[in-house]
């Protein structure tokens, strides 16, 4: 059976998962709706998260094997709802680490799903939709999949199944695989 690789975008009311199966091309779309006004507030928007993601991540488990899960990280400096996004982003690796072992789990910068793409951290979402397009011929329906899109790419060469030609993404696979340096401690 091959192997499918996902893709995470989460933002605060949306989540885009596309499960990208390399041996057949296929590329499989979900979305959630996550906002407040559909998921209610609080913990209890919390609990309906983490039941939904639970949910689609087992069943992803019992369809088929899963060879990577890649899943934006944080973008940090940004102001708005920041702990809203914090708690949601830990509902949903906590979601993840409940499913699979955590050498399938990836976190990628948004600056890094940028450049795999692009070939620059900084492109815009318009430019990210027509790079995905031009890249690999798939015509996202917004910038939320398209990110999802290219984070499941990103799995696939994690995965060795398909392993990147250009040097950025290989520039780019050798950041997520690199662990953070330890901070050195100031000398007094």
């Amino acid at each position: 059976m091959p192997c499918t690789y996902l893709g995470i975008d989460q933002s605060y009311s949306r989540c885009a998962i596309v499960a990208y199966t390399p041996a057949t091309r296929r590329a499989e779309v979900e979305r959630f709706d996550f906002s407040p006004k559909k998921s209610g507030k609080g913990p209890q928007r919390l609990a309906h998260v983490h039941r939904v993601l639970r949910e689609y991540f087992e069943a992803q488990r019992l369809a088929g094997p899963v060879g990577a899960i890649a899943y934006e990280g944080y973008a940090y400096g940004a102001k708005f709802k920041r702990e809203e996004l914090g708690e949601l982003g830990g509902v949903m690796r906590l979601a993840l680490v409940q499913t699979w072992p955590l050498d399938l789990l990836h976190t990628v910068a948004p600056s890094s799903v940028k450049k795999f793409v692009t070939g620059s951290g900084r492109a815009d979402k318009d430019k990210m939709l027509l790079a995905v397009y031009m890249r690999w011929k798939y015509e996202a329906p917004d910038h939320d999949t398209a990110d999802a899109y290219t984070l499941a790419r990103i799995a696939a060469a994690l995965g060795s199944d398909e392993p990147p030609d250009l040097k950025f993404q290989r520039e780019v696979l050798d950041t997520i695989r690199q662990p953070m340096p330890a901070l050195r401690k100031k000398e007094a």
